[in-house]
């Protein structure tokens, strides 16, 4: 059992299906490096170098960056995502970033008010 909760991100795209800027909490540690995090309550295990991990839960927007060679890519732009997006701390909802680089943003889903962390893009 772990002692405190903790949060995890992928860092990209993998045979995980899990959606890149998203936090998830990890509810467990697997054997060879592996870490199991809550996914609307199904546990999903992932390996450690995949993910960012944090001993607070995050409280501003996560950036994706996608390059558009990368697979996956497509899929995201036909999602009528641009490359460049954000993913909210709080429902892990995806949201355009329009023009320039702003300091925060308002959900349009959970209407939760958070800053911006570009200097971590995933």
């Amino acid at each position: 059992m772990m002692a405190a909760k903790q949060w995890a991100r992928i860092k990209g795209s993998g045979v995980h299906g899990l959606r890149r800027g998203a936090w998830y909490v990890v509810v467990g540690r697997g054997r060879s490096g592996m870490l199991v995090v809550n996914v609307s309550t199904r546990n999903v295990p992932v390996r450690r170098e995949q993910v960012d991990v944090r001993d607070d839960q995050p409280v501003s927007w996560s950036v994706v960056q996608w390059d558009g060679a990368e697979p996956g890519a497509k899929r995201i732009s036909e999602s009528g995502f641009d490359l460049t997006y954000v993913v909210c701390p709080s429902c892990r909802g995806r949201t355009r970033l329009g023009n320039g680089q702003p300091a925060g943003l308002t959900c349009p889903e959970c209407a939760g008010e958070f800053a911006i962390d570009w200097s971590a893009r995933c």
